[in-house]
């Protein structure tokens, strides 16, 4: 496996008087990675939760996450190589299991853009894969019912994360290598303070560090607000998993069923069995639902309709009538990039946003990229796991466009 491409960002020296090298707000995946990351470069680190650790209000919990090779675009993708040897970098540390390889099946119709981009995506990287028809496709996994005009990719580097697992893992190590873990401890402001920063509880205590870095989840607009002079326009949405009953259970576990993904109208996606025995865990990505991150959890019975038709259009073998559904929430730019940055004008505080969707494979990557934003020169962006795309700047662009 490909060791992780060597960064060598300027050495910083924080003021002994500062109270912490680094407060982290958010202990989701991002902010515990960059925590991790941190407290094992020897930084003496701080990290904020305003749940408990492992809570289920955020996106950042549950038994399966996906990670794959596969991309539309080369930037991410590129990266794949680099972050699986940091996952199982952590799993050797810790001695836990977190990522489970299943292999990939990657669905659309033969002229469906997305499915072409990661065709040529993975070509110019020198990633194998396999291309198959309906007919080949409709013999290598009878499980999908699929239609004449589909055609599939399968890309073996796709697996399963055990995503609370992976954040308690995090939180664990980066408390193994000194950090101070602080939960249920609501944060009520993020301010910069001469060449360091001061943050605000909400239980009044005011603490001071030399760095910050703020990855707040679907709760990140709320502190931008205060902090930008410019929107960055993050959207939340609901989404929800469902979990449904197999008729034959070995035709559908790991080893037989690949974790899949279909590009139809919205981004159909499934697991195999792996959390609930006998059911396999489905979802349909959507838009259109936006709503407060505080705002009551509930299923939507018609998202939940609607998933129930795919599973009988497209999964025989499946009983289209749901055992269990969970929502859970995306927090996206309209582009759907990151936003990883150093404040504009206090690069001591660096900002970690818009993961939701597909952003918790690359949080141990995100997390080491954030320790070294931060502890850097404004200016250096030289870490292995940078990409343009991420500089919150371009809001102010797009802001200047509109007027």
């Amino acid at each position: 496996m490909a060791p992780v491409p060597s960064t060598a960002p300027k050495a910083f020296s924080p003021p002994h008087a500062r109270g912490y090298d680094l407060i982290v707000i958010g202990a989701g995946g991002v902010g515990s990675a960059a925590a991790y990351h941190a407290a094992r470069a020897g930084r003496r680190v701080l990290l904020l939760e305003q749940f408990s650790i492992g809570h289920a209000r955020g996106s950042s919990y549950g038994g399966s996450r996906i990670i794959r090779y596969t991309h539309d675009t080369p930037g991410l993708a590129a990266q794949m190589p680099a972050t699986f040897h940091l996952w199982h970098d952590l799993e050797r540390e810790s001695g836990t299991r977190l990522l489970q390889l299943t292999g990939g099946l990657y669905l659309a119709r033969q002229d469906t853009p997305w499915l072409m981009d990661c065709r040529t995506t993975l070509d110019d990287l020198g990633f194998s894969y396999q291309l198959m028809d309906s007919a080949g496709l409709r013999y290598a996994y009878p499980q999908f019912q699929a239609p004449d005009d589909w055609c599939a990719l399968y890309q073996a580097h796709t697996g399963i994360l055990a995503a609370t697992r992976c954040v308690e893992t995090l939180v664990a190590q980066a408390q193994r290598h000194g950090a101070e873990i602080r939960a249920e401890t609501p944060v009520l402001a993020v301010e910069p303070d001469g060449d360091g920063v001061r943050v605000q509880l909400a239980g009044g205590e005011t603490l001071s560090a030399a760095r910050a870095i703020l990855a707040a989840g679907p709760w990140s607009g709320r502190f931008l607000a205060e902090l930008l002079d410019f929107p960055v326009p993050l959207r939340v949405t609901h989404q929800q998993v469902a979990y449904f009953s197999v008729q034959d259970p070995a035709a559908f576990a790991v080893g037989t069923f690949p974790i899949f993904i279909a590009a139809l109208d919205e981004h159909f996606y499934g697991f195999p069995i792996w959390e609930r025995p006998g059911t396999i865990k489905l979802a349909l990505e959507q838009t259109a639902l936006i709503v407060d991150p505080d705002s009551p959890r509930r299923v939507d019975d018609d998202l939940l309709a609607q998933l129930s038709q795919l599973v009988a259009a497209y999964l025989p073998g499946a009983d289209p009538t749901p055992v269990h559904a969970e929502p859970c929430l995306y927090t996206e730019t309209p582009t759907r990039d990151f936003v990883i940055d150093r404040h504009p004008q206090h690069p001591q505080i660096v900002v970690a946003a818009g993961f939701s969707g597909r952003g918790f494979k690359h949080t141990i990557a995100v997390g080491k990229l954030l320790d070294e934003l931060a502890f850097s020169d404004p200016g250096n962006d030289a870490s292995a796991f940078w990409l343009d795309s991420y500089r919150i700047t371009r809001f102010i662009q797009t802001q200047t466009s509109a007027v």
